[in-house]
């Protein structure tokens, strides 16, 4: 009888430690998993990988310096294809069988609310660095969505804010039709308007698709000042070649939204019969990475060192995500999606000491005290929503084909329209030459 007392005793003396352990309190673990989904292949190609190794920098930053909860911080990566079923697939994968407490990721808007409900509905809480679709800031997530890129509702904004700056009173759009195209042109299509633009006609294009001649033919028809693209670098470069090739280049400007960014984008649209590239000169908006401080710098060198190569969109973006989420799971004492959510704006928000190494801020934390995390790519404070504040710039496309940042673009006051140069008139050559009449009568009289 006492031997099964003590048995029984020691049962109870386990599952009582076992909650106790896993009750919020710092449990060592041997390594934490967290899921990375981003575009390796598919329309986002281009930028999916450069951002993936954003974000395993900052993963190995973190392993140098102790990893999280005493064990190693692992990545499990997995390729959206820029498409949503695949996407659904990878976060059914990731959620339920590698039971990751948290997704980095997806690089697009249309994979990103394709999986949302998948993670969001098992407690998974999910980042991403390239999101910009405004559907996010009021979708009811749990709280278990955040970006550290900011949304097109002001990156809409301030494409209009430029059109008006060009000189342009009318427009037509053409965008891709998934929650990132959409939600840019309603932003876009709103603020121009209330800048005094005409919106003469809104097209949108299927992602999947690959020929375009009839969008094109739609959006040039009503022959605006200007056509705004919002599109991605594979399905944009056939549109804007399809563009040239029918004529719609001579007598109209395009401007384009920073998921055309892209140094690969002038090749693949291609030179004219002179040699020069298709695109150049045309603008466009993106989020400023100037706008970042001192701290981009240190990650744009880690970068290249590690990777032979200049970081491109969002892959700063892509390092802050994967550090806030470190961070957060080292203050919260456990790894999972609601203890993330629950400390992750205590690491990136004021107030607090502010820290950009995360090495330093991995100690911080350790030591008990309270931490503002300062992100390569700007200011990491996430609102209420879990969205962060940007600042935007022009960039254009270079004679030689490559991207180059411009002026900032100011998302308040308002918006004088560049002068362009005319030809005097007859009054004013009317006016000059009666001042020089004078002028002579003037000198002549005093010679007299």
């Amino acid at each position: 009888m006492k031997t099964k007392e003590i048995g029984a005793g020691l049962v109870i003396a386990t599952l009582v430690l076992a909650v106790f352990l896993s009750g919020g309190t710092a449990v060592a673990a041997d390594e934490v998993k967290i899921g990375v989904m981003q575009a390796l292949t598919g329309d986002l190609g281009t930028y999916g990988q450069p951002m993936t190794d954003g974000i395993l920098l900052a993963v190995k930053e973190v392993n140098e310096n102790g990893g999280v909860l005493g064990g190693t911080l692992e990545t499990i990566v997995e390729d959206t294809q820029t498409s949503e079923v695949p996407s659904v697939d990878a976060a059914n994968k990731l959620v339920k069988v590698d039971r990751v407490p948290v997704i980095i990721g997806a690089t697009g808007s249309g994979s990103s609310m394709a999986i949302i409900d998948i993670t969001t509905g098992n407690g998974v809480l999910q980042i991403s660095s390239s999101n910009t679709g405004p559907d996010f800031t009021t979708y009811s997530d749990n709280d278990l969505y955040f970006r550290t890129a900011p949304s097109d509702a002001l990156q809409g904004k301030a494409m209009a804010q430029l059109a008006i700056k060009e000189g342009y009173t009318t427009a037509t759009t053409l965008v891709v039709n998934n929650p990132y195209g959409v939600g840019f042109e309603l932003v876009f299509v709103k603020e121009f308007k209330a800048l005094g633009g005409a919106v003469l006609e809104t097209v949108k294009y299927d992602p999947a698709g690959t020929i375009f001649d009839s969008e094109v033919e739609k959006a040039c028809q009503p022959n605006p000042d200007f056509v705004m693209l919002c599109s991605y670098p594979q399905t944009g470069s056939v549109i804007l070649k399809t563009a040239y090739e029918k004529g719609h280049m001579e007598d109209i400007d395009w401007l384009l939204s920073e998921g055309l960014r892209d140094e690969t984008l002038a090749e693949m649209v291609g030179k004219d019969t002179a040699g020069n590239y298709i695109i150049a000169g045309l603008k466009g908006t993106t989020p400023d990475p100037r706008a970042a401080g001192p701290s981009y710098e240190t990650f744009k060198q880690n970068y290249i060192a590690e990777y032979g190569k200049e970081p491109t969109t969002y892959c700063s973006n892509s390092y802050d995500a994967a550090a806030v989420v470190a961070l957060a799971i080292e203050k919260a004492g456990e790894a999972s999606g609601t203890a993330i959510r629950d400390s992750i704006r205590d690491v990136a928000n004021p107030p607090g000491e502010e820290v950009s190494d995360i090495g330093e801020a991995l100690r911080l934390i350790r030591e008990g005290k309270e931490i503002n995390y300062q992100g390569a790519s700007g200011e990491i404070t996430f609102d209420e929503n879990g969205d962060v504040f940007g600042v935007y710039c022009e960039f254009s496309i270079a004679d030689d084909g490559s991207v180059a940042l411009g002026e900032s673009i100011p998302l308040e006051g308002e918006v004088t329209p560049t002068p362009t140069p005319k030809e005097p008139g007859f009054e004013a050559i009317f006016g000059i030459a009666g001042i020089l009449g004078i002028a002579y009568l003037i000198v002549r009289k005093r010679r007299e």
